[in-house]
């Protein structure tokens, strides 16, 4: 007969014992690990019991390696769990550890070769090639399945969360960034809810801040209580603003960016061409690119008067929807 129960975070499987035994071995799988920029580990099992053994629990393509430490490689961007097992003649104990392996983050860019890695698809939806990661803006009439390391979702509006086009970029490690309200069935990696004012560092690289997105006036439409929000993404030495659906908020005067995402709205966003101006005025933006028009609101002639407007002060290019 064979007992499992637990003990800690042990799981010890207790056999019937041979006269005078008193517990199955003490085990340590050791710490969780964490390594960027490389794809092999030390781990460090200990045991009460004279051997014990390492194996994959979760993750494809690793390996262990046993010589004159035990080492396991796996391949970058993967997270996996492994498990370290002993027995004695009580019976066996077991623990596990998680090895994340995160790619190196790349150089520093300037401002135009992360421009030149930013790709607009529709409405707020960008992608943005950042060294070893791509990360997502709200996805949106994504045309081709790919994987984004980082998803990130300003609010719950159908043209900034749909379920059909997360589907189609979130892969079983993709790290999912959004308000409390998107509730996105699908399977994917972490799940981090932010709110104005919240931070969190993605794959020892990308450094998120939750920034507050709301109306002044059409309050009717993003109403400052939701908690939606816009993001300030640093990544590479470079930071970006994506203001998600907003009008120019007083907030916009206390943090600065390198690259401002904008929308040209004037129905759900901001009350007219002018003010996206001068919010890229508000946060100090050293390039502007304009966002979510063409399709419910604003227009491709209210983004060269964007340009226009600012063509003294802050660069502006232009994207073009792929």
């Amino acid at each position: 007969m064979v007992l499992s129960y637990e003990l800690g975070c042990k799981k010890l499987d207790k056999t019937d014992a041979a006269p005078g035994c008193t517990a199955a071995p003490v085990v340590s799988a050791g710490d969780d690990i964490t390594a960027t920029g490389q794809t092999t580990v030390t781990l460090h099992g200990t045991t009460s019991a004279k051997t014990g053994t390492w194996s994959i629990i979760e993750g494809e393509g690793g390996k262990i390696t046993v010589g004159a430490t035990v080492t396991f490689t796996g391949l970058s961007k993967n997270t996996y769990k492994l498990r370290f097992s002993s027995q004695n003649d009580c019976g066996t104990a077991t623990d596990d550890v998680i090895v994340t392996l995160n790619a190196d983050c790349g150089p520093d860019q300037t401002v135009a070769q992360m421009a030149a890695n930013m790709h607009w698809i529709e409405q707020s939806c960008f992608r943005i090639n950042a060294g070893p990661y791509k990360i997502y803006t709200d996805p949106l009439a994504i045309k081709t399945k790919d994987t984004a390391d980082i998803v990130v979702i300003t609010h719950a509006h159908g043209d900034h969360f749909s379920p059909d086009d997360l589907d189609k970029v979130v892969g079983p490690n993709t790290i999912l960034i959004a308000p409390a309200d998107i509730n996105y069935a699908g399977k994917g990696g972490p799940r981090i809810v932010l709110t104005p004012g919240q931070q969190y560092t993605a794959l020892n690289c990308v450094s998120i801040k939750a920034v507050p997105a709301y109306n002044i006036n059409k309050t009717q439409f993003h109403p400052k209580s939701n908690n939606w929000v816009g993001y300030l993404i640093t990544v590479n030495g470079i930071t970006i603003y994506h203001a998600g659906d907003t009008e120019r908020i007083p907030e916009m005067k206390t943090f600065t960016c390198d690259i401002a995402l904008l929308p040209l709205g004037q129905t759900y966003t901001f009350d007219s061409v002018n003010d996206a101006v001068e919010a890229a005025k508000d946060v100090h933006a050293k390039l502007a690119i304009p966002m979510h028009f063409g399709l419910y609101e604003g227009t491709a002639a209210d983004a060269v008067t964007f340009k226009n407007k600012l063509n003294e002060t802050i660069p502006v290019i232009i994207k073009t929807k792929e």
